[in-house]
């Protein structure tokens, strides 16, 4: 893409993101951002939580961490009752700086360097709360621990230096992740003061960068209007020092102005949010959640009216998504591992728990109360659910603001990515369906892996979906690593008792219509007509489980089967490795059906779902 080209896609954002971004590396170039110029408190020696937890609580304890590392909703390494090493990649082995180093002076994504993330994730202290919930079923070996990874973090991170400094929204999940073991711990109302400095020096480096949070657009401001709002709200209400709470307010004041403005500009009038993506909806509706949480307990002032409104929606929003029986949800849009409540027998997967928390908190119809994983957290945090309220779908539903459309009868339930976005696309992924039945995904999206890896192109590729490619390019053209130009407009959208016809055209005038009907609980029916100036163009299938060509232009598995045809030669019909990748840094080689036309035409796919 050349550099005009480069230009108008940035001119797409909203002038406001641009703004704050701009001047926020121009600071930093300069040296002259207030961030660079923190001095940080002195840290104490001490325990970070005393050794009084209340009556045991009975019950389960997330095993994240238990006794191996985790990292992005999955155990990753060797038995190990010892604190990780801080600054190493859990994707390549390597180093990425030291406690030495500047934080604005490491890059997050490079050649030498891979994906920051990896070295980020044992720093979110997911292991804090984990550890916390084992200390509060009585064990003292596990309050031990807790003590001590902290101070061997501490020590390896002295406060605004290394990698793990670099980004306020990951100081963020650290400060709530804190507050969450004060709560489990029943330590809210008297804080240490080793933990009230790193408490201070967490929330002193968040602080200063929230116009580069807001300029983003997504899950960081939300994160960090979180960690402000409830890190100050803490610190002023354990504290008995007035220039503390005098501080602790100005993070108060923030934190709330910051939530209100995100919330009012990134969450639609659907309930879906601008990041487009299943599990970023969830980390966005755990920080409002986790922000009510802790204002409740606090009896502070409550949000506006608007706030509440949206949060509801939000809610509600990924109830529609998630499956009541297994609690897992479509792999749309990006997937970096986000979680920031790993509390009781809940699996990353697992989306109950949050639907259930949101609509307890926010006083919507109870969401997925009834399963085990979601009453967990709930008790955890001491909260009342109501009783659970049935579940039911309707048969078409169209998510405008969010661009998806869903089919519902029975057991079997088709989402479909429409085109057309209010804020920045990150996959090229429009016209994608996912297939459901009994709660378990047939046909799939292939997820994320990594923002860093060789092939982290491929991931949110035209080619990584369940739909069509034109002459090998995206449906838009990338513009960076985390922007795509010409965004897609939506050419249609209409529906029938059972079925969604939507469409686009791209930018170089190549068009998609496509048509998908839910005849009946076992049979899809999808007609794709397109056109235009291409000289080739692939549709792809990507089953979950592994399917068999049974003879030219139909394959199946013992869950389904698939056959296509066309009113034009078909030249490819055939069966191409792919990849899958529900867990960030984690994939899993498939085979995808490719069906592959020379000319303008309409194909026609019958899915039968077998019983």
């Amino acid at each position: 893409m050349n550099l005009l080209a480069k230009l108008r896609a940035y001119l797409q954002l909203d002038a406001r993101s641009i703004f704050d971004v701009l001047v926020y590396r121009i600071g930093l170039k300069s040296g002259l951002h207030p961030v660079l110029h923190l001095t940080p408190i002195a840290q104490p020696p001490g325990a970070f939580f005393g050794p009084n937890y209340g009556t045991p609580s009975t019950l389960a304890a997330t095993q994240v961490w238990q006794d191996r590392p985790w990292a992005f909703g999955r155990a990753s390494g060797a038995l190990s009752d010892n604190p990780p090493a801080w600054h190493y990649s859990a994707l390549t082995g390597r180093q990425v700086g030291n406690a030495s180093d500047n934080w604005d002076k490491i890059t997050s994504f490079s050649e030498k360097i891979g994906d920051i993330k990896s070295v980020w994730e044992a720093s979110r202290f997911d292991w804090v709360i984990a550890f916390a919930q084992n200390a509060a079923q009585g064990n003292k070996t596990a309050l031990d621990k807790l003590n001590t990874w902290l101070t061997d973090w501490s020590a390896a991170n002295p406060a605004y230096r290394g990698p793990n400094w670099m980004c306020g929204q990951e100081a963020s999940f650290r400060v709530v992740h804190l507050a969450l073991a004060g709560s489990i711990l029943g330590q809210l109302e008297s804080v240490t003061d080793t933990l009230s400095a790193m408490i201070l020096n967490h929330l002193r480096r968040i602080k200063p960068t929230i116009a580069y949070a807001r300029g983003q657009d997504n899950n960081h401001a939300t994160s960090e209007a979180m960690a402000l709002f409830v890190g100050g709200l803490w610190l002023y209400n354990s504290s008995e020092v007035c220039s503390v709470q005098s501080e602790a307010q100005s993070y108060i004041r923030a934190g709330r102005k910051l939530m209100e403005e995100r919330v009012q500009k990134l969450i639609f009038s659907d309930g879906g949010f601008a990041q487009y993506s299943i599990v970023y909806h969830r980390l966005m509706l755990d920080s409002l959640s986790m922000t009510e949480y802790f204002r409740q307990i606090w009896s502070a002032e409550e949000f506006s009216n608007l706030f509440y409104q949206k949060a509801r929606a939000a809610a509600n929003w990924l109830a529609d998504f998630t499956d009541p029986a297994t609690g897992d949800a479509p792999n749309l849009g990006s997937n970096d591992g986000a979680w920031l409540l790993p509390i009781g027998s809940g699996g990353y997967r697992d989306f109950r728990p949050s639907c259930a928390l949101a609509s307890t908190l926010f006083d919507t119809n109870s969401d997925f109360t009834g399963a085990q994983s979601a009453n967990e957290l709930i008790g955890w945090l001491d909260l009342k659910s109501k009783p659970p309220r049935a579940i039911s779908y309707a048969p078409v539903a169209i998510y405008q603001d969010s661009g998806i459309a869903v089919l519902s009868k029975g057991s079997t339930r088709i989402f479909i990515r429409m085109a057309g976005y209010k804020f920045r696309p990150h996959q090229s992924d429009a016209l994608h369906i996912d297939v459901w039945h009994d709660g378990n995904c047939l046909l799939q999206d292939a997820g994320t892996f990594s923002y860093a890896a060789a092939d982290w192109q491929y991931y949110p590729s035209a080619a990584a979906h369940n739909s069509i490619e034109f002459d090998g390019r995206d449906q838009m053209p990338r513009a960076g690593r985390f922007l795509f130009g010409k965004w897609l407009q939506r050419d249609i959208t209409t529906t029938t008792e059972n079925s969604v016809t939507t469409g686009y055209t791209d930018y170089c005038g190549a068009s998609h219509k496509r048509t998908v009907t839910l005849q009946s609980e076992s049979l899809i029916e999808v007609i794709d007509e397109i056109e235009g100036p291409y000289k080739k163009a692939i549709m792809r299938w990507r089953p979950v489980k592994p399917v068999s060509q049974k003879n030219a232009n139909q394959f199946e598995n013992d869950k389904i089967s698939i056959a296509v045809t066309a009113n034009t030669t078909i030249a490819r019909c055939e069966l191409a490795p792919h990849k899958s990748s529900l867990f960030y840094l984690h994939f899993e080689e498939i085979k995808a059906v490719e069906i592959q036309v020379e000319s303008a035409c309409t194909m026609n796919t019958k899915i039968n779902i077998k019983p």
